[in-house]
């Protein structure tokens, strides 16, 4: 059996961005025999030409505890795809987010198989959608506990909570003229632009250290097509994290009535939520701790992960990596003795989990 380390930089050569689906079939394959050889059942699935990977210590699609990472990385330079260790640190596209964390859980499944009941849901398509983890649960995989190995980095905190999303599309009609006389039409981009204002009020600005509230950002605009021009159109895409302070409903209603222009809805994920007193949660902590030696701190998170594709399943959900840096930069590294106390912490609370069923 290859360590970790090796093992990482095996997986990261297959270069595995989103995009390049030959490259995380290639993977999956990869990792599917290499579970395989060392005893661990696994099964591969299909959605739209992506291969996606389920393995686990027994046969069957359900788990006590499964786990969720992904394989699929964001694109970096040929070079940074070739693992380099310094200082105790692993360098290197995916090291972090999120095939570190999957590195560890392959080796996890090995450890544990014959002593607890595990799985792990191997997404290939995290960065662009996690379409893949919704098409696993819609067949039917599912965790009693679900533990998700794709966050911040800061290793030993553990989120119980993921904003929601809502992508809105806001678009303007106008009327087209030529540019030399504007007052002949109506400049479909005042009319964005004015609607837009309107709608920012709706949306405090927000402080670090204090940011579990309903953002907003604008982040792409379309309109004209020559400068001589009035534009008949323009459009401008929101991207809207929010809490359940902020009904998506209510805000769209809002949206649509403050900005008098037409409101398309283009993304829509549910806000993801445990409460940290559920048994599941205050089992996974005191395992944690008694690692760590030291309290852990609960943290809810701006960005998503795959949790918002489980919350179907109806099931706590835990949401932690390791320790890493720089996630989706050119500096993006993983600690060593991170990755293996991480091995050590999980193998522990799945065994005494395992002890407590046979109770």
């Amino acid at each position: 059996m290859l360590s970790t380390v090796a093992l990482l930089k095996r997986m990261m050569a297959f270069k595995p961005v989103s995009s390049e689906v030959k490259n995380t079939n290639r993977l999956v394959d990869f990792l599917k025999a290499y579970l395989a050889k060392n005893g661990v059942f696994t099964r591969v699935e299909k959605w739209k030409g992506r291969k996606i990977l389920y393995a686990a210590t027994h046969k069957g699609k359900a788990s006590p505890v499964m786990f969720n990472t992904h394989l699929d990385v964001v694109p970096a330079a040929d070079d940074f795809f070739a693992l380099k260790e310094k200082n105790g640190w692993v360098w290197g596209r995916g090291t972090g987010d999120c095939l570190g964390n999957s590195a560890v859980l392959t080796h996890l499944l090995i450890r544990l198989k014959g002593k607890a009941k595990v799985g792990v849901l191997y997404a290939t398509d995290e960065e662009i959608g996690g379409y893949t983890t919704k098409a696993m649960a819609d067949k039917g995989y599912k965790g009693d506990f679900v533990i998700i190995t794709d966050s911040t980095g800061k290793g030993y905190d553990l989120a119980v909570a993921q904003k929601g999303i809502l992508t809105l599309k806001l678009k303007a009609q106008g009327k087209a003229c030529h540019g030399s006389s504007p007052w002949l039409g109506k400049n479909a981009i005042d009319r964005l632009i004015e609607g837009y204002l309107r709608v920012r009020p709706l949306f405090p600005a927000i402080r670090q250290g204090d940011e579990w509230h309903t953002s907003m950002s604008a982040n792409v605009m379309h309109a004209g097509t020559v400068f001589n021009r009035v534009p008949d159109e323009a459009e401008i895409i929101l991207d809207i994290r929010y809490t359940e302070a902020t009904p998506p409903d209510e805000l769209v209603r809002k949206i649509r009535a403050r900005s008098g222009l037409t409101v398309e809805t283009l993304v829509r994920f549910p806000m993801v939520g445990t409460d940290e007193r559920h048994p599941a949660i205050r089992d996974f902590v005191k395992t944690m701790e008694r690692h760590l030696k030291r309290r852990v701190p609960f943290v809810r998170l701006n960005g998503a992960t795959d949790a918002r594709h489980l919350e179907v399943l109806k099931v706590p959900v835990a949401i932690i990596s390791i320790p890493y840096v720089g996630a989706h930069a050119s500096d993006e590294r993983a600690e060593v003795k991170g990755m293996k106390r991480y091995e050590d912490m999980l193998a522990d609370y799945c065994l005494e989990q395992a002890r407590i069923a046979r109770t």
